[in-house]
């Protein structure tokens, strides 16, 4: 009996032994992420709306709290076109990425799924710009655009013609395509995805239904894969105020004004921001579009929810 307990005894603290290494071993494992989350998120987010409340007297070497940051920005508002500019821009870009590349991609993906041979092959093929180094891909779109198709326009043609990109005609909807284009595999695979979640039997039962081709997109396929749909066009709410990638990507820091979208705009000047003093104002705009963002995706959200879509 005591041989038992013994044995007992030290079969539990082997257990807990393991339990504790493993407890080490995890922690330790997390250790890293939650201290980048603590530093880089939380501490320099809050840095950021600090500095939206103070101004910056590097002469006098003083901090003072003000809300004048706010009222320079509100002021330009008043007397300048500069952020009404911006803020067009910034939402026909998420409007034509809504108009054009959803459908798109949904139509799409029904399409390879229901006619095209080797389909998983495609998707894969789609999918590759999005995985490929955004500088590889901006800078093969810029050489056709800007080299490749002028060159064949003028030798075939005999017409000068400027670069889409640098011409003021054509470079917003250049920037438009590659916007659509870069983001459509991914679109494709996540449709595809959510396609292949519908089971055998309803489309079996839509098919004796009748419902076939238009009529099974719209009464079986989409309302399946509309929980997808919806989260796109969240993360695109999210995104209106905060995307400059792409910009940048392009133009640097000399995007022309008829293409510069608000994120853009923020990103450049912290960019280009020459001492501290600088970064009150700017931080005072990421608070303020940060305040229009989140509501606005809220919204966004409740209406898909009113659609039938919900998370839960």
């Amino acid at each position: 009996m005591k041989i038992s307990r013994f044995k007992t005894r030290e079969k539990t603290g082997g257990i807990n032994e393991v339990k504790r290494k493993d407890l080490i071993f995890y922690v330790s494992l997390m250790a890293l992420p939650v201290a980048q989350f603590l530093i880089f998120y939380i501490g320099v987010n809050a840095r950021s709306v600090l500095y939206a409340f103070q101004n910056i007297d590097l002469t006098k070497n003083s901090v003072t709290f003000t809300f004048d940051n706010f009222k320079n920005i509100f002021n330009a508002m008043r007397t300048t076109t500069l952020y009404s500019s911006l803020t067009k821009i910034s939402l026909i870009s998420y409007a034509v990425s809504l108009v054009v590349g959803v459908p798109l991609g949904l139509f799409f993906s029904f399409y390879i799924a229901e006619k095209m041979p080797f389909a998983n092959g495609f998707r894969v093929a789609l999918f590759l710009p999005s995985i490929i180094s955004a500088i590889t891909m901006v800078t093969i779109y810029r050489f056709f655009v800007e080299i490749a198709l002028t060159d064949i326009v003028n030798d075939f043609f005999h017409i000068k013609i400027k670069g889409l990109l640098e011409n003021p005609a054509t470079r917003f909807s250049a920037i438009m395509f590659y916007n659509v284009f870069i983001g459509f595999g991914t679109s494709v695979l996540m449709y595809s995805n959510s396609m292949s979640g519908i089971s055998e039997e309803v489309i079996e039962a839509a098919k004796l239904d009748g419902a076939t081709g238009i009529k099974k997109f719209f009464y079986v396929v989409f309302p399946q894969v509309f929980g997808t749909v919806s989260t796109f066009l969240i993360i695109g709410v999210a995104g209106i105020f905060t995307n400059q990638i792409n910009l940048f990507s392009f133009y640097e820091a000399s995007a022309p004004d008829d293409v510069r979208t608000l994120g853009y705009y923020l990103y450049v000047r912290a960019q280009l921001a020459v001492n501290e003093a600088e970064f009150p104002e700017l931080s005072a705009l990421g608070l303020l579009l940060t305040a229009i963002a989140v509501p606005l995706t809220m919204l966004v959200k409740r209406l898909l929810e009113k659609f039938g879509y919900s998370e839960d």
